[in-house]
């Protein structure tokens, strides 16, 4: 019923269709917010690192619509015990259309993720979550820490 694929170029509008919806429902988006620029800023990211590599996403689809995404960055960071590459390797976008959640698609998403990843040099996947999505993440064997600190200058 589902076809999971490597999205590309022709995925952008739907790509970001469906971070503007996951924004929209994670609280960063307010109300009826104009979201013509970020859209853009959104378009010209995934215009220019998809076809270097440097965004990766995957997609659900449902007789050709999409329905569900995945995104993922790679981060190479300065070589430390555990991870001599230093490359790392963040989950971003995941997203479900609300009438297709609680049918698997995002567990599949990540799969296909994980899989990705394992052949690669990265030693550490990691990701922010929702609540809602925690259960998900725990299930493939995401752990929660509470490492992270951060400076927003926004």
């Amino acid at each position: 019923m589902f076809n999971f694929r490597q999205a590309n170029l022709q995925d952008l509008e739907a790509l970001i269709q469906l971070r503007l919806q996951l924004l929209r429902e994670a609280g960063e988006i307010k109300g009826n917010s104009d979201t013509t620029n970020l859209a853009e800023a959104t378009r010209k990211y995934l215009g220019e690192k998809m076809p270097l590599g440097e965004f990766l996403a995957w997609v659900a689809e449902v007789d050709n619509q999409i329905v569900a995404t995945s995104g993922l960055v790679f981060f190479q960071r300065p070589p430390y015990n555990g991870n001599l590459s230093g490359l790392e390797a963040y989950v971003m976008n995941v997203y479900t259309i609300p009438m297709w959640r609680g049918q698997g698609i995002a567990t599949a998403l990540l799969k296909e993720i994980i899989s990705f990843v394992r052949v690669t040099e990265a030693k550490r996947l990691w990701l922010h979550t929702t609540e809602d999505g925690k259960r998900i993440y725990e299930k493939l064997s995401f752990v929660s820490t509470s490492k992270e600190m951060e400076i927003v200058y926004y």
